[in-house]
């Protein structure tokens, strides 16, 4: 009896000394920093995005009322709600560090982008848990502002568009008239007709004398 005994014994002490081995092992090894599904406290959340902010997106999943309320700086919003329809707005080369207002909606949110492949990590406790430590904004944010319109361009220096210029229309060269052409015309005319006159008389003299004479 005492012979079963020890062999039995020895198979549980190899179990038990596996098992301990295993469970120090996995305390030794930290979780992987970019798991596709990770929940985060405010803490961590906040040294990651100090960290590595280009390679972050912060997503606010509240509703935009809230975010425009209040929101944590660098957060851009996209509700619950519209999530689903509005996932390819998201960089999927990039880690997303999504939160709520105290972290019922973003866990929702983590499982609808992992189901799109995201690496997600959920940050535990929402904006109430992160405003408690860290600095919260309550301007208005520059996802909701118009976009500043640009200053027009200054019109470059050109001439004002103006009716096409036209040559003027040649003029009738002015009428020379010489000095005194009328009157030097009427006196040739007069001297004209005296000098017909004066020769019908002249021919018509003679044979009025020769009548009187027969």
């Amino acid at each position: 009896m005492e012979k079963k005994k020890g062999v039995w014994i020895l198979p549980f002490l190899f179990l038990l000394l596996l098992g301990s081995s295993l469970s120090a092992a996995e305390q030794l090894t930290p979780p992987l920093p970019l798991a596709p599904a990770y929940d985060i406290s405010v803490e961590e959340a906040h040294e990651l995005l100090m960290e590595n902010p280009e390679q972050i997106i912060l997503l606010d999943v509240r509703t935009e009322g809230e975010y425009n309320d209040e929101y944590i700086p660098g957060a851009i919003n996209i509700p619950l709600s519209d999530l689903e329809n509005r996932i390819d707005e998201l960089d999927k080369s990039k880690t997303i560090i999504v939160y709520c207002k105290s972290g019922s909606r973003s866990s929702a949110a983590k499982s609808i982008l992992t189901q799109h492949d995201f690496i997600v990590y959920n940050m535990l406790g929402g904006i109430n848990a992160w405003k408690e430590k860290f600095a919260t904004s309550t301007a208005t944010p520059a996802s909701t502002l118009s976009p500043t319109p640009l200053p027009a361009a200054s019109p470059a220096l050109t001439p004002a568009a103006s009716a096409p210029v036209t040559a003027p229309a040649p003029t009738a060269a002015p009428e020379r008239r010489i000095p005194g052409f009328k009157v030097i015309s009427g006196i040739t005319a007069l001297s004209l007709i005296a000098w017909c006159l004066l020769n019908k008389r002249k021919g018509a003299s003679p044979k009025h004398v020769e009548y009187e004479a027969t």
